[in-house]
């Protein structure tokens, strides 16, 4: 496995909140996949937690987090009445 030049967290911490919640389901599953693999990455080269593995794991549950927010917002739908 080839460690990435720049780490899925550098890209999402630019990344407003506003705007993360705008992101489609398709782009947010893909961050997801990318920092599982980075997660991994460091977890396998690593016997201690680094820096980069923690903010891996933050940045991944930040998405998750967005995930579960846009999935809330969705299933209420529009009101009616």
């Amino acid at each position: 496995m080839i460690k990435p030049k720049d780490t899925v967290f550098e890209v999402i911490k630019e990344i407003p909140a506003d705007a993360m919640v705008s992101l489609s389901f398709k782009q947010l599953r893909e961050f997801e996949s990318r920092l599982k693999d980075e997660v991994i990455y460091y977890s396998l080269k690593h016997k201690e937690k680094t820096k980069d593995y923690q903010r891996a794991v933050l940045a991944l549950r930040w998405v998750q987090g967005i995930i579960r927010i846009k999935t809330m917002d969705t299933m209420k739908g529009p009101k009616n009445g």
